[in-house]
């Protein structure tokens, strides 16, 4: 197998092809060149700089122009209760943003006070109140575009259960709870003597709101919890 080598051959020197050129222009009875080579080339390789340049500028510009909208989209976005099952008693606000463009900053706020943001999917956000009011949320876009809404928040319970009365009743003790939020978890409801064990509940009647325990030490421990997850501690020192 033969290997051949591809030579570019010798490469002309201006002096040389300025020479072929006069005997060209000679040959052919016509007027010489004016105009060395060097300055030619050197012309040749302006315009070809030039026209690179030319061509960068003119892509640049219609890139702008395509971009250009872009930069007035404005920002959309909604606000709606999230139903989620399972999820605590307070409500959670669930903001989608419909838009294409890339969200920058999402805030959410009431009577001055922050609310926590969480960003749970790609322009999806959970909003959590900790307090009722009007929630004032803005969304601004990378574009710098924002819009704001503003959404009545109720339902937020940061109140613990309140204890309306305690009366013995021969080994009994009958403790009467409200909670005007969430209300109280019954089923929650705890009791301790002072050595930490564990005191069990009689009865509930939690349409009366009433809790029965056993009369069995001078002092009971109580902590009781609404369906937010605010606890009450309640000390019954009791009189035997």
């Amino acid at each position: 197998m033969k290997v051949f080598h591809r030579s570019s051959g010798p490469q002309l020197s201006f002096e040389e092809a300025s020479r072929i050129l006069e005997r060209a222009f000679e040959a052919n009875e016509m007027e010489n060149n004016s105009i060395p080579l060097e300055v030619l080339a050197s012309y040749s390789s302006y315009r070809k700089e030039r026209f690179t340049l030319q061509r960068t500028i003119l892509v640049i510009i219609m890139m702008l122009f395509i971009l250009l909208p872009l930069l007035f989209i404005p920002a959309a976005f909604t606000v709606n209760m999230d139903e989620t099952p399972g999820r605590n008693f307070n409500p959670v606000y669930r903001l989608t943003v419909d838009s294409l463009m890339l969200v920058d900053r999402v805030s959410a706020s009431i009577d001055g006070f922050n609310i926590p943001v969480y960003e749970v999917d790609s322009h999806i956000y959970s909003l959590e109140p900790s307090r009722n009011g009007e929630m004032e949320v803005t969304v601004t876009l990378i574009n710098r575009q924002t819009l704001t809404q503003y959404v009545k928040v109720t339902g937020v319970d940061r109140e613990v259960p309140t204890a309306l009365s305690c009366s013995k009743e021969g080994d009994e003790l009958h403790l009467y709870l409200s909670d005007d939020g969430s209300g109280i978890d019954f089923s929650g409801i705890e009791a301790l003597d002072l050595e930490g064990n564990e005191i069990e509940v009689i009865d509930v009647d939690e349409e009366a709101g009433r809790v029965t325990l056993p009369a069995v030490s001078d002092t009971i421990n109580v902590y009781v919890t609404d369906q937010a997850g605010n606890k009450l501690q309640l000390i019954l020192t009791i009189g035997f």
